[in-house]
């Protein structure tokens, strides 16, 4: 019994189909039916309980699947501690939020490009509650998003938080550079909120009374580029982190409001199932922590820090 056949346990333990397991790891059904076979035939039990719709664990499977996973977890410290420049190959399907598409994701790739130029990306950007669900769907093997609820089996490594700003188009007649906007004076002007239920849509709500959100003008987008360039047209002010729009704050077409209350800022953080965790998952959790150390030593603590070292 080798590690791939252990991985191939734990793969199908989660999956609970054969058919997933082997477009998991790039393999027909037949084979994985023939290495589970053979892992039961050398254990003299049976892992699985097979009908036609759904695989699950025996009691002994259970078992020895929770060893299993201990065992493959140990094997990738190892490997990692004797040569931490080995080649990995795969693919890494990542889920990302937009804002650290633009700023973290770019660093991640290139450190995979000159560390290990054989691993596969596959990149999905949607929101953090989007990615986070397909994270525990085993769609995705790691998630950058926002910082989610602490939940058993998941595994959160902090990357970094970003300070987030009222953002107006510079050259609208209606904004002053000088002004210090209230709430009451923000909800003046058509407000570009986030998609229903996302975290930032909540975070607005919470930033203005009830009343005066029913009273004001809210448009919604569910793209930061599209919001974006609704602020540059003059349709609405926004809430945006500025580390996000630099080219924007450059060229002129987008300013930061000063404002009489802060927005809270918002902390990003790498996510994968530990059940499933390999060295690829934890290595790439780790150059993202690397990524978001270097993008908050380009900034003023105000626009982003590192939480924790």
């Amino acid at each position: 019994m080798n590690i791939r056949f252990l991985e191939t346990v734990i793969w199908l333990s989660e999956l609970r189909n054969f058919r997933s397991t082997a477009a998991r790891l790039n393999m027909t059904p037949a084979a994985i039916s023939n290495r589970i076979g053979a892992v039961e035939q050398e254990l003299g039990f049976r892992l699985f309980e097979r009908d036609a719709r759904d695989v699950k664990l025996t009691a002994e499977g259970s078992i020895f699947v929770d060893g299993a996973r201990e065992v493959v977890h140990r094997y990738n410290n190892i490997l990692a501690d004797i040569n931490p420049g080995q080649i990995l190959e795969g693919t890494l399907r990542i889920g990302i939020v937009p804002s650290l598409a633009i700023t973290i994701l770019p660093y991640i790739l290139d450190a995979l490009k000159q560390r290990h130029p054989r691993i596969r990306i596959s990149v999905t950007t949607a929101s953090s509650k989007a990615v986070q669900q397909m994270l525990e769907q085993h769609e995705l093997d790691i998630i950058f998003a926002l910082m989610p609820e602490a939940s058993k089996g998941v595994r959160i490594v902090d990357i970094c938080t970003f300070g987030m700003y009222w953002i107006g188009g510079k050259n609208r007649p209606y904004i002053s550079n000088e002004e210090i906007f209230t709430p009451e004076d923000l909800l003046g002007h058509p407000v570009i909120s986030y998609e229903s239920g996302s975290h930032n849509y909540q975070q607005i709500r919470n930033y203005f009374s009830e009343p005066r959100l029913r009273d004001a003008t809210v448009h919604y987008s569910n793209s930061l580029s599209t919001t974006i360039n609704m602020i540059a047209a003059g349709i609405g002010i926004s809430v945006i982190p500025p580390v996000v729009i630099q080219k924007e704050l450059r060229a002129g077409e987008l300013q930061v409001l000063k404002t009489s209350h802060p927005f809270p800022p918002s902390s990003y953080s790498a996510a994968y199932l530990e059940s499933t965790a390999t060295g690829l998952t934890t290595m790439v959790s780790k150059i993202a922590r690397e990524a978001g150390a270097f993008i908050c030593s380009q900034f003023d603590r105000s626009l982003a820090y590192r939480t924790s070292i």
